[in-house]
């Protein structure tokens, strides 16, 4: 064989261990994330058309427009379409990546869920609680918590109010509060 035929075999047989090695990485890269959230709620993160941020606060009247999270029924204050917000596709792809949670921490106490992402595609949807305090995500509708690494948390805490257009201090909060006193008085005067 002359040395041209095994130049060739070499680079057909480097390829063929490169592929498979990128298979696995991407394979690893994201098995716990998938079964966290789910092959459809996974694929809903990453691929849906429609993102909204939306605010929470806890909601102690008869609020129009709720999000129940496990026992807490949470006032819905403001929402905003993201969709084409830069930064959105890096914040997206954290969430399905192994790398971005911290697997081994059991979440303790009681979250103070601040946020969620609404994923839209269609008549589909699923809602990811944010507690931005305690870096805890929630997948809505079921009990499955996740503790996000401490920048991850950090990043959501800060990009989050302003995807809202609001200050990520204590003010936001207080701003949010009475905005849902607004929507009952408004709601009441019916």
């Amino acid at each position: 064989m002359n040395q041209g035929k095994l130049v060739i075999i070499f680079i057909f047989g480097l390829s063929a261990v490169m592929g498979g090695y990128a298979w696995w990485h991407h394979y690893t890269q994201g098995r716990r994330c998938v079964e966290f959230w789910g092959a459809t709620a996974g694929e809903m993160i990453r691929y849906a058309p429609q993102v909204e941020v939306i605010k929470l606060v806890p909601s102690e009247t008869d609020v129009p427009d709720t999000i129940q999270i496990l026992d807490e029924s949470l006032a819905v204050v403001a929402r905003k379409d993201i969709t084409n917000t830069p930064g959105l596709v890096h914040a997206r792809q954290a969430f399905i990546e192994d790398a971005s949670f911290l697997w081994e921490t059991v979440p303790e106490g009681r979250s103070n869920w601040q946020y969620a992402l609404r994923f839209t595609e269609g008549d589909q949807q699923i809602n990811v609680a944010i507690d931005c305090d305690q870096g805890r995500v929630l997948l809505v509708g079921t009990d499955r918590q996740a503790t996000l690494k401490p920048h991850l948390a950090t990043a959501y805490q800060t990009r989050l109010p302003k995807w809202l257009g609001l200050d990520a201090d204590a003010s936001a909060t207080t701003e949010a509060a009475a905005t849902v006193e607004e929507t009952v008085d408004a709601g009441t005067e019916d």
